[in-house]
């Protein structure tokens, strides 16, 4: 008895077809944008560049101290190493999920695509890549005196986190930080925008995956493998 070969449908196909020519397209977008002069942040559907702790309509500058204070006496008990300013507790804090002023970014171009195909629930909404030229925005320097107070600054700048987590450093990790938490960031002329159809992210995925980027090399624990895992145990790639 012969074995019949199954052939995926042509649209199928097409689409991954679409899907590899928008992944070159995003390939050559990134060609002229060095890690040394741009960051990159993903968006899985359009967001705003609004901080996290700005999104909520209850946000005071008040309650977010308050909010910092009380992260601070609650995880002291849990680190091994106690960071050593406010600026190192925001970032401690934006790494476990705490609502802060700050906004994640990364010198890598490839980390922010990945998180631009996430699938969120049932949207069909695109993904979003932005870029943003660092030198044109600039930088807080925390270990001047006369920036050592996070909650004290002007103006959207960046910084370089220290490296208090893996994750950081496996993604390549910035932060923008914002006077206004609950009002969103336009950067108008200083940055740059590329569109991932939703259409297209299981397909960008693939070829992330293929290039060594996924939730085990981004996360770098174990619920990151775990996660990993799955996603080729449910997309039939295991290895043999």
């Amino acid at each position: 008895m012969n074995s019949v070969r199954r052939h995926a449908p042509t649209s199928v196909i097409r689409l991954r077809r679409e899907a590899r020519e928008s992944f070159e397209q995003f390939i050559r977008w990134t060609h002229n944008k060095s890690p040394h002069r741009w960051v990159f942040r993903g968006h899985a559907n359009h967001w705003s560049l609004k901080p996290s702790v700005g999104r909520s309509k209850r946000y005071r500058i008040e309650y977010e101290q308050q909010l910092l204070t009380d992260f601070r006496r609650g995880a002291r008990p849990f680190l091994k190493e106690r960071p050593e300013s406010n600026w190192d507790w925001l970032a401690v804090a934006q790494h476990h999920g705490l609502p802060t002023r700050l906004i994640d970014w990364t010198t890598n171009p490839l980390v922010a695509c990945y998180f631009a195909t996430a699938l969120v629930g049932r949207s069909k909404q695109a993904g979003e890549i932005v870029a943003v030229e660092v030198r044109k925005i600039g930088f807080y320097h925390p270990e001047d005196p006369g920036e050592d107070d996070p909650f004290d600054i002007t103006e959207p700048r960046f910084i370089r986190p220290p490296t208090i987590a893996a994750r950081i450093g496996s993604q390549r990790g910035m932060f923008s930080i914002h006077p206004e938490p609950d009002k969103a960031w336009y950067i108008g002329g200083k940055s740059e925008r590329f569109e991932i159809s939703h259409d297209h992210k299981d397909e960008f995925r693939r070829l992330l995956h293929a290039m060594g980027v996924d939730d085990a090399s981004l996360m770098a624990d174990l619920d990151g493998l775990a996660k990993m895992l799955r996603w080729r145990f449910e997309n039939g790639l295991l290895s043999e």
